[in-house]
């Protein structure tokens, strides 16, 4: 299949709105990835069409870029095409790794918080912000250079806002925010809370809410519960002031949390800054206690060989000695 100049050459995912392709442009060989809408719905075309035009005016580099949106009524077919991004997302990282040092993680959620700031700005919430919707690129030589993907759910502030229908919840369960699993129509706030919710999960390998259903996550520990402390997940390496932050950004009430993107960037920064001078003093602390042991074995094995010198020259000169006297 050709859609825009690209043919499909193979599938990358499927979700609940459509199939994404590894594609390439027939005449120019560039390569990007093509979501196709499953079926012809108005209202999803609608949504289709919001999400790439809201993503493309965004144009932050956190953001995944978008190139074209092709509507096609005659052939039923409707996609967006946009950058491909040779990387990895959160998710396979976590299978991995199990869990991320906590400077790393600070580092990460900064440039989340970056990207979402700029979406904030123009009144797009993503709503759906989980591990798998946050891809690791290399850029230049950083190869945790954070895009965010899948504005699919997105909560728009243009003419077609009204069309997420009140009481209906949209995202994930063990990411959403008890005003999202409510229905309710949320702000940025409710992305900041996911944020937090992602960073308990690096930091521990664990989400702080997971019930036996999704039901089960929504309506009572979302409700009911307060999240549980970093620390009760056997995290030893998590400062106090990372663990208050991750709390934070979970508390029930949005006014509770941090307020803006921003001001979550800024407090992640210092954090990072923090973690990576404790994790160079450790390292050089290591050093010195390696460089101390070395040298003390050094001062023993100098030790030992003038005591043994000493030992052989006090005997020869008492036998010496005797001998001296044995001769008078």
């Amino acid at each position: 299949m050709v859609v825009g100049g690209y043919r499909m050459n193979k599938l990358l995912g499927a979700g609940a709105m459509g199939r994404v392709y590894l594609a390439e442009h027939e005449r120019l060989g560039r390569r990007a990835a093509v979501k196709v809408l499953d079926g012809w719905d108005a209202e999803l075309v609608s949504r289709l069409f919001c999400e790439a035009r809201a993503v493309a005016q965004i144009g932050d580099e956190h953001l995944v870029d978008v190139y074209d949106f092709v509507a096609d009524p005659q052939r039923g077919v409707v996609a967006y095409i946009m950058e491909y991004l040779a990387g990895e997302d959160l998710r396979k990282v976590l299978q991995r790794d199990k869990v991320l040092p906590q400077a790393r993680v600070a580092k990460l959620a900064a440039q989340i918080c970056e990207g979402l700031a700029a979406a904030h700005k123009v009144g797009v919430v993503h709503r759906d912000l989980k591990p798998d919707n946050i891809v690791l690129v290399r850029r230049g030589g950083d190869p945790d250079f954070v895009k965010l993907v899948d504005f699919g759910i997105a909560q728009f502030a243009g003419p077609v806002a009204h069309r997420t229908r009140a009481g209906i919840a949209l995202g994930s369960a063990a990411y959403m925010a008890p005003e999202q699993a409510e229905g309710k129509r949320v702000d940025g706030r409710a992305d900041l809370y996911a944020v937090g919710v992602v960073m308990h999960e690096l930091l521990t390998g664990e989400v702080p809410f997971l019930g036996k259903t999704s039901r089960e996550t929504l309506e009572i520990m979302h409700s009911t519960r307060p999240p549980s402390a970093i620390g009760d997940h056997g995290a030893g390496q998590v400062s106090d002031g990372m663990a208050k932050l991750v709390q934070k950004c979970m508390a029930k009430r949005p006014e509770d949390r941090f307020q803006t993107a921003d001001d979550l960037r800024k407090s992640l920064l210092d954090i990072a800054e923090l973690s990576t001078e404790r994790d160079d003093r450790t390292q050089m602390m290591g050093a010195l206690r390696s460089r101390k042991g070395k040298g003390k074995l050094a001062a023993y094995r100098n030790l030992s060989t003038v005591a043994v010198l000493g030992m052989a020259l006090a005997f020869a000169l008492g036998l010496g000695a005797g001998l001296l006297i044995m001769a008078r």
